[in-house]
């Protein structure tokens, strides 16, 4: 039986997160009223919404979530996209360049051991502000590369 906000894939259920936001602050609140606990939490909600004890129901570590979630951000949403890259900075982009133009027949993995970025970085670096293709080294495409300041 497929219930809404479930998905069936290759005849496997799958259930999609589907508790509201009103479920959600419950669940915070009801967390906070009874001394941080989160069994207790999950048991009241059992209660407030009538869930069987076979049905579904948030986990602990969902209300966890919520709960971390509600004291950064002031909501129990799920937070996306506040992290901030700053890994193509000018300062690392002219280290690679340098690092290329010391040692152009260095592979890319040995590049960034040497410079203490990733190699994703690195070749990141490479495609995207140098203009050299990632697979070849920096040598055999250099006339490609521009290492201009």
């Amino acid at each position: 039986m497929m219930l809404p906000g479930d998905v069936a894939v290759n005849s496997v259920q799958f259930e999609m997160e589907s508790w509201t936001g009103a479920q959600r602050a419950f669940a915070v609140k009801s967390f906070y009223k009874n001394n941080d606990s989160y069994v207790a939490a999950q048991h009241e909600f059992r209660k407030k919404f009538r869930i069987n004890r076979n049905s579904k129901m948030p986990s602990a570590h969902a209300i966890k979530k919520w709960v971390n979630n509600f004291e950064e951000t002031g909501s129990t949403v799920k937070r996306k996209g506040d992290s901030v890259k700053t890994v193509r900075t000018p300062q690392n982009i002219d280290a690679v360049r340098a690092s290329f133009e010391r040692s152009p027949r260095r592979s890319a993995v040995r590049h960034s051991k040497k410079l203490g970025l990733s190699e994703s970085s690195v070749r990141r670096i490479l495609h995207l502000d140098l203009h050299c293709g990632y697979r070849k080294r920096f040598q055999e495409s250099r006339s490609k590369c521009y290492v201009g300041p």
